[in-house]
């Protein structure tokens, strides 16, 4: 299998695109698995400038090809000022809110807004080699937040409790491995995956 190294310690990101590379042959890894205490300040003004500057930090670092992804969430009829965009995590001046602390924000709200509104991600994934070169796409997928969260939520990425997949009708974080597996697929995985297989 062709090793490829996915910049991020969080165990539900690495998941999530593991789901979509080991069918095409990739063994996933993720930071965690090397002696690096390295961390990049994500302070560019788009998704794809944060995931490409992570890229490539990871990538000089190791010395080996890295795969970062950046993202930001967008609401419909949301003012620009008031757009999580970038800062997902930053509430009320705290720069990384906690799980519970995001839940409890978009849960009010989606509620403030009519409890069910149309919401994308805007996800951009970057490639880099050590020396510097990158290559990077951008990729947005729809989503419905609602104000009823779910039982059931998955550290890391507590929003997918109030998150709908608009084609299926169902809770992100109620999915089974296979549903959440084919969800992603769908979402981010084709071009995810046409994007790797095309730069690898």
């Amino acid at each position: 299998m062709n090793e490829i190294i996915y910049g991020t310690t969080n165990p539900a990101k690495v998941a999530q695109v593991r789901s979509i590379l080991e069918p095409l042959g990739f063994d996933v890894r993720s930071l965690a698995d090397f002696d690096t205490t390295l961390t990049v300040e994500e302070d560019g003004e788009t998704a794809e400038e944060n995931a490409r500057k992570k890229a490539i930090a990871y990538a000089q670092a190791l010395g080996k090809k890295v795969l970062s992804m950046d993202a930001a969430l967008y609401f419909n009829d949301l003012p620009d000022d008031q757009q999580p965009g970038l800062h997902v995590r930053r509430i009320h001046g705290i720069e990384r809110s906690s799980d519970e602390e995001m839940l409890a924000y978009y849960t009010d709200l989606a509620k403030s807004m009519g409890d069910r509104v149309d919401a994308y991600w805007r996800y951009a994934f970057a490639l880099a080699n050590p020396d510097s070169t990158c290559v990077s796409f951008v990729h947005d997928t729809p989503r419905i937040f609602v104000s009823e969260p779910s039982n059931h939520i998955i550290e890391g990425f507590p929003l997918e409790s109030i998150q709908i997949d608009p084609s299926s009708g169902k809770y992100i974080s109620e999915m089974s491995k296979e549903e959440a597996a084919t969800f992603w697929q769908t979402s981010i995985g084709v071009p995810l995956t046409q994007f790797v297989q095309e730069n690898y």
